[in-house]
């Protein structure tokens, strides 16, 4: 039996960074022994998880402001992946606090705003549902009082 091995990645909250995320995942899933269509289905869905991450820190922090953690635990036969939303920059981020949001238009009626806050949160669950058909298993939770998203990527080796 082999020691678990643990390493953690924090990039900023940036479209541009997502490439970073893609290459650790692969790299991870290559030492943990995965054939190359598993690091590609890998490497799909850390992109997704990654990508929504970014998107939440923005939301509550602000461009460049925020961070995304990407943590690797690999096991004897699995390699599990958590990303998570942070705010702030450095030793001292932490969980995205929720910030208010300001209107784009200043005529929207109330309903109108809730009806593109329904679109947008259906498309966020839709996109991190398609995160699931990439591994054997994932959790995500979208924390209502802050706004940070945790994704949790699990991928199992056969044979």
């Amino acid at each position: 039996m082999t020691v678990p091995t643990s390493s953690e990645l924090r990039i900023p909250a940036d479209p541009a960074f997502i490439v970073v995320a893609k290459r650790a995942a692969a790299g991870f899933g290559c030492v943990a022994g995965f054939d190359v269509e598993s690091v590609d289905d890998l490497v799909i869905a850390v992109a997704q998880a990654t990508e929504n991450a970014i998107e939440a820190a923005v939301r509550n922090s602000g461009r460049g402001g925020g961070q995304v953690r990407l943590s690797f635990r690999l096991e004897e036969r699995r390699l599990e992946i958590q990303v998570r939303s942070l705010c702030g920059r450095g030793e001292d981020a932490g969980e995205c606090a929720e910030q208010p949001v300001q209107a784009t238009t200043a005529m929207a009626a109330p309903a109108q705003v809730a009806a593109v806050s329904a679109d947008a949160a259906a498309a966020h669950d839709l996109a991190l549902r398609v995160m699931g058909l990439f591994v054997d298993d994932y959790r995500y939770r979208v924390d209502q009082r802050t706004g940070g998203l945790r994704v949790r990527l699990t991928k199992y080796r056969v044979g």
